[in-house]
């Protein structure tokens, strides 16, 4: 997009206001509260950020596109426009900016990203002005937070006192979503228990609209392309949304045609369904072009109407008002869980193998901020090539990673019992799995990544983000998904050929980590029954398990 520039009358007259690149929204932060004719809006790309990493081109695709069309939207408001493209970070390119037109401040809402955030911090350090104001995007507040579990604490946190399940009672009751009568709708707080159903084609999954490239996306696909021709993932087939028109139309799509029937399957798996009834807008909400007020708004309202039934529609709010905001605070808490005891990689994972060297950037240990390397669980092996795309033998995983590398997205079972799954099983090391998320997902920003894989799936902060690891051997990924009927190999073998790993890993897992999880009460029968295992048979998983480890890290076939 060309540099645009306005008039130094238009400078003089307007209040200027920086939006990153995650509030692309005229409904929230400073630019709310000002008329069109009142506003400059700057908005800025920064080569700095799409060289630091090899983020999916479909990110960076969904990012700028978004963001050039969200500058022509509100230059048609009347809103005044300095848009620019540079090497320089953006905090170097505000500093510019504010001397270019002798601005005396610029308005900013608070930032999300610790990254960006730090970013600016220098940048105020050489004489920046920011005036920073509330980041009204958020459902919740740091005061919510306090109510419910006092005030932050770099040590002495006890696991018990980061539950989300009390926050998210906490923000149902604040927030009067789904309550009747001063009581929790149905008269309970959660209907998880309900929405754990495979799917098997009870219900037609609705064919998702479509929304072709315009001229400027196919610009930045170009410009993607050019600049980032062997960064990972595919841009080809691009149809996600990048207008506030096409956002509002997915989102009444998915409002009408897909919650009604999310809670029950929101767990499944399917390789010919990868989406079911999933949203899929988490990209659209983290770049701001949805506001979580909305739509926990439209989704209250559809269950008020009988369109949604209520298991379904408390399901979506608990991922929104409940784990999103939780995730965001206990990022700001733990200082991006730098705050936590901190088990750095071998510096030679770096080069372990090409996968992992593409990463360097971000875990490069003699980086003055260093990235959080909390892993509680002594987990370090380099992340193996499987998750880049290489064939691995095993359906689940060959099939998650393919979706990944096509659409840049899968949807939060996938990640969890999969992805992450494998990893924590094996042993890989949580902060390259973090990075991994990273790059590959298009809704992957620091806030929301890092206690998704360091907190919840790896329980590399030692359970101060979730109870107990989330892990399962293949009877889970057998029952919620149609993966291991096609797979080579058998998940109700263990041991011996053609048996699934999974199942020998996550005993061997439990073996591996019995002085830290067998006191953890909500472990205790999974412990009752390796107790039950004879040595012989121990010996037997543990076998099964190293080979399908050395395979995967050799980026061998397992077999």
């Amino acid at each position: 997009m060309h540099a645009l520039q306005p008039s130094p009358a238009e400078v003089r007259r307007r209040t200027w206001v920086y939006v990153p690149y995650d509030r692309l929204n005229d409904a929230c932060g400073p630019l709310s509260r000002l008329k069109p004719s009142e506003a400059g809006l700057i908005l800025l790309e920064s080569h700095c950020k799409e060289n630091v990493r090899p983020y999916h081109k479909k990110k960076l695709v969904v990012l700028l596109s978004n963001q050039r069309h969200f500058a022509q939207e509100q230059a048609a408001r009347g809103v005044a426009i300095v848009y620019r493209n540079a090497p320089e970070s953006y905090g170097e390119q505000l500093l510019a900016i504010q001397h270019e037109f002798a601005l005396k401040s610029i308005a900013c809402g608070s930032v999300s990203e610790r990254e960006l955030r730090k970013d600016l911090e220098s940048a105020q350090h050489n004489g920046l002005k920011l005036q920073i104001e509330p980041d009204t995007a958020w459902l919740s507040t740091e005061d919510d937070w306090t109510t419910v579990f006092g005030e932050p604490r770099e040590t002495g946190v006890t696991q018990r006192q980061y539950l989300m399940e009390r926050f998210y009672r906490h923000m149902r009751k604040q927030s009067g979503l789904l309550m009747e009568a001063g009581k929790f709708a149905g008269g309970k707080l959660s209907y998880d228990d309900e929405n754990r159903k495979p799917w098997r084609g009870q219900v037609p999954v609705p064919v998702r609209p479509s929304f072709a490239p315009d001229e400027i996306t196919r610009e930045v696909i170009a410009g993607v392309e050019h600049a980032h021709p062997d960064t990972f993932g595919s841009s080809e087939g691009f149809d996600l949304p990048t207008t506030a028109a096409d956002v509002q139309a997915l989102w009444q799509f998915a409002l009408a045609q897909l919650l009604p029937h999310f809670g029950p399957y929101e767990d499944a798996m399917h390789s010919s369904e990868p989406v079911l009834f999933h949203s899929a807008i988490s990209a659209l909400m983290n770049l701001g072009r949805l506001l979580p007020a909305q739509v926990v708004q439209d989704v209250q309202q559809a269950y008020a109407d009988g369109r949604i039934p209520l298991a379904s529609a408390e399901g979506f709010i608990r991922q929104i008002l409940g784990w999103r905001e939780f995730m965001r605070h206990m990022h700001r808490v733990t200082d991006g869980y730098r705050t936590v005891a901190q088990s750095p990689d071998p510096v030679g994972n770096r080069t372990a193998n090409a996968y992992s060297a593409r990463l360097v950037t971000t875990i490069d240990p003699a980086q003055a901020d260093k990235p959080a390397m909390p892993s509680a669980l002594d987990a370090h092996l380099p992340l193996p090539p499987v998750y880049w795309g290489t064939r691995s033998n095993l359906f689940c995983m060959d099939t998650v990673v393919d979706q990944v590398v096509r659409e840049g997205w899968s949807h939060h079972i996938t990640r969890l019992m999969v992805l992450s799954n494998l990893a924590t099983l094996c042993g890989f090391s949580p902060r390259e799995l973090t990075d991994w998320f990273w790059v590959a997902y298009v809704d992957a920003y620091d806030w929301v990544v890092e206690p998704n894989v360091l907190g919840m799936s790896t329980f590399a902060d030692g359970g101060l983000t979730a109870t107990k690891p989330y892990v399962s051997g293949a009877a889970y990924i057998n029952r919620m998904s149609n993966y291991c009927g096609k797979c080579a190999l058998d998940p109700k073998k263990s041991i011996g050929p053609g048996s699934c790993p999974f199942t020998a890993l996550y005993w061997t897992f439990l073996e591996r980590n019995a002085d830290m999880l067998q006191s953890n009460q909500r472990m205790s029968m999974p412990y009752v029954g390796l107790r039950r295992k004879s040595a012989t048979e121990r010996e037997s998983l543990r076998k099964r398990a190293a080979d399908a480890v050395e395979q995967l890290q050799r980026g061998e076939i397992v077999t």
